[in-house]
């Protein structure tokens, strides 16, 4: 999925969207985020019934995509060969944020998504990537 150089309001609302009717499919209530490339906060929704933890769970891990430029999970392997990366307090290394990719390889933003296991909060993200189509132009 090709973003703009930057996420708008639109798209941060069509990527939750995207993602709560996921989520929804699989019958999973969840939290899911939206940053732009420097991981302020775009749109965050907390699903009916998700804990109250994963809305900022969800924020943390998409802050964490878009400033490793990278997905969350990436930084979740890199603490268990070096723990004094827990020290970083902007970034939480689990898995479910997911960067969101402009024309180019720019990072645009990107989701994070709380509420499931890794593989659902990462599975449940990239629905919500493809799910959104890229702006015409």
């Amino acid at each position: 999925m090709q973003f703009k150089p930057f996420i708008d309001a639109a798209e941060a609302r069509a990527l939750i969207d995207a993602g709560v009717a996921a989520a929804q499919s699989e019958g999973l209530t969840m939290s899911l985020a939206v940053v732009d490339a420097a991981g302020y906060p775009l749109a965050l929704h907390r699903m009916d019934g998700a804990g109250l933890l994963t809305a900022e769970v969800a924020l943390r891990k998409a802050r964490t995509a878009a400033l490793l430029r990278a997905p969350s999970r990436v930084l979740a392997e890199r603490v268990a060969g070096d723990p004094a990366l827990l020290a970083l307090t902007d970034y939480l290394p689990m898995a479910g944020g997911l960067p969101a990719t402009a024309e180019g390889g720019a990072v645009a933003g990107a989701i994070g998504i709380s509420g499931g296991n890794a593989e659902q909060d990462e599975r449940i993200g990239n629905a919500a990537l493809l799910g959104l189509r890229p702006a015409a132009g």
